[in-house]
């Protein structure tokens, strides 16, 4: 089933930041969507919850060098 999860991420220097975050969190297994805003720092991940487990997302986000808050 899909699930939608949200975070922040208010450490991006640039766009490019986010598009790295984005390609880490898209390439985990059962994330079917992510959608980063570098402007505003929110990051959405749709995710099938048999497969994928939100609680790595934010450790995704902390490998690539960021820190992910509660949205």
């Amino acid at each position: 089933m899909s699930e939608t999860t949200q975070l922040r991420v208010m450490d991006f220097d640039c766009p490019s930041c986010a598009s790295t975050v984005e390609r880490a969190l898209a390439n985990q297994d059962g994330v079917e969507n992510v959608e980063v805003h570098y402007a505003t720092g929110r990051v959405e991940i749709e995710y099938d919850d048999n497969v994928a487990d939100p609680a790595t997302f934010e450790q995704t986000i902390e490998n690539q060098g960021y820190t992910p808050q509660p949205a």
